[in-house]
């Protein structure tokens, strides 16, 4: 018997929503991924993905991608496709300041950069009048306006959305939208993801933020954008292979970590409270999960601020007298009550006078009294995740069962109780695999420790095989028959000679090749032909 043992890390990284680590269960999830090969759009998986955010979003399509760079740039590739042509971004957006200039280099377009009159958001007055129409030569026109929701964690109002929305479409502009935190504007809002995105010709939406999966961005469109955005990944370098236990953490993420989203968006509220009573400036209005400040009125630094939290290992960007805060899933209010303890020790020692009540840690504990003014958040509608089909190596999947009655948030408070699954099945296994023994399998990475201490606060997985002890294969290493491979792609049906089997299995699908160059006749044809060229030579040296 084997255990997948992962040590978590002390979630106090207030830096970013990708500063979130999988699970054990989301290692399970993760381990019951099909394996196929998605730049043939084989992975059940991948599919599987695509087809659920296609779904929820209400658009025809979706495509996988590994970072929302990626998915913004692939949007802006298949829209803008006859340059000379410009697009209208907010100034303060991703895709203008921190995607390496790729709508220049990528798409040959000239982006307009626009700073919201009101400060906030993007509105038709401030779009209207620098769309520039396709009548003169000297200006490159206007192909797309993009939009960014939630931007520095402030939402944008649907019903400007739907402003824009006309204003595009009377001018035959296509509309993007980086939605890489539309969940949290869902969330936020009790507005459907499907209603949102109805607004948009393409929405990339990351899945490594709020959703807490270790990478990935998805792409939603029409049929036949998708299609183009699904070349252009190949051409840009983003086709990958085996990436469904990716796209497993994802759908995981979905279901587990998107209807708690809430919670990171009150203690959000916590922070902001304690810092404008220590005498910051809160920057940007506090609607999801992020918190904007400066400090400069509060008689101390960013630089201090963060050196005092690091002694506690609390991690925080920012320099001079300006950071941002950012909550996620894996930050508990524990973490919050330590942040808030530095926080009233950098004040106090700079002499500043709190404004009203402080913020104690204390006050965590009662949420009627630090939550009295704060509505709780709508959950959004929260879809069914797609049923998942048995991939032929992981044989029958089970559910979670807990021993002891450790539930999912005792493993994520460190419960060192076992949680048990089956991945393997011996049948399947023999079924899918009968030409190797189950003794030559290769055990993967995932192996207890020997000197494991069961006190540690550890996530602990037992994954046990009922005729030998072994933990799960790595498929790469089997050799796998071409006529069925883990993939379950169907193959010819071809007849390989034992002679052949030192073959790689990666070469299975040349052994007929081989056989034809190696048989025989060939070999006979092939001395024939030498002694022919030989006998022609010999003829022409003659009548030379």
């Amino acid at each position: 018997m084997y255990t997948v043992s992962v040590k978590p890390l002390p979630f106090l990284d207030f830096r970013s929503d990708t500063a979130t680590t999988p699970t054990a269960e989301m290692y399970v999830a993760m381990m019951q991924s099909s394996l196929g090969d998605d730049v043939y759009n084989e992975d059940d998986s991948v599919k599987k993905l695509e087809s659920y955010i296609a779904g929820i979003t209400g658009h025809e399509a979706a495509l996988f991608c590994a970072s929302g760079t990626m998915t913004n740039q692939l949007a802006h590739r298949v829209h803008l496709c006859n340059p000379p042509q410009s697009l209208i971004v907010d100034s303060r957006s991703h895709v203008y300041n921190y995607e390496a200039s790729g709508l220049s280099l990528l798409s040959q377009a000239m982006p307009h950069p626009i700073m919201p009159s009101n400060g906030k958001y993007l509105t038709v007055e401030d779009i209207s009048p620098r769309i520039v129409l396709d009548v003169d030569v000297h200006f490159a026109p206007t192909r797309v306006v993009a939009l960014e929701n939630t931007l520095n964690g402030t939402i944008m109002p649907i019903e400007e959305i739907a402003r824009i929305r006309e204003l595009t479409k009377a001018h035959g502009i296509k509309l993007h939208l980086d939605g890489a935190r539309l969940w949290n504007a869902s969330v936020a809002t009790g507005i459907s993801l499907k209603e949102y995105c109805s607004y948009f010709d393409t929405v990339s939406l990351c899945l490594s933020k709020g959703i807490g999966a270790p990478i990935g961005s998805i792409l939603v469109g029409d049929k036949d954008t998708i299609k183009k955005a699904r070349h252009f990944r190949l051409a840009f370098g983003g086709g990958w292979r085996q990436a469904g236990f990716l796209a497993e953490a994802a759908l995981w993420g979905i279901e587990t970590n998107w209807p708690i989203m809430w919670e990171t968006h009150r203690r959000a509220k916590v922070l902001e409270r304690a810092f404008v009573q220590v005498g910051c400036h809160i920057t940007n209005p506090v609607d999801t999960n992020m918190v904007w400040v400066d400090t400069s009125d509060a008689g101390f630094t960013v630089d201090v601020l963060k050196e005092e939290l690091a002694k506690e290992g609390i991690k925080i960007s920012g320099s001079g007298c300006a950071t941002r805060v950012v909550m996620h899933h894996q930050i508990s209010d524990e973490a919050v009550e330590k942040f808030i303890r530095v926080l009233n020790r950098v004040a106090h020692s700079s002499g500043v006078v709190a404004k009203g009540d402080p913020v104690e840690p204390a006050m965590l504990e009662d949420s009627d009294s630090i939550y009295e003014d704060i509505e709780e958040p709508a959950t959004p509608t929260v879809f069914t995740r797609p049923t998942t089909p048995v991939s032929p190596i992981v044989g029958e999947r089970l559910p979670l069962q807990a021993t002891k009655n450790c539930s999912s948030s005792s493993l994520d408070s460190g419960c060192s109780e076992a949680v048990t699954i089956k991945v393997f099945s011996s049948q399947e296994l023999t079924r899918q695999h009968s030409h190797q023994s189950l003794p030559e399998m290769k055990s993967c990475i995932f192996e207890q420790p020997t000197n494991a201490n069961k006190g540690d606060a550890i996530y602990q997985v037992i994954i046990t095989n009922q005729r030998q002890r072994r933990t799960c294969t790595d498929p790469k290493e089997i050799d796998y028959s071409f006529e069925q491979d883990v993939t379950d792609t169907p193959r010819l049906p071809l007849k390989a000679s034992q002679s052949l089997n030192f073959l790689p299995a990666d070469k299975n699908i040349n052994k007929v090749q081989y056989q034809m160059v190696h048989s025989p006749a060939s070999s006979a044809l092939k001395r024939a032909s030498d002694r022919l060229a030989r006998w022609s030579g010999s003829l022409l040296t003659r009548e030379a």
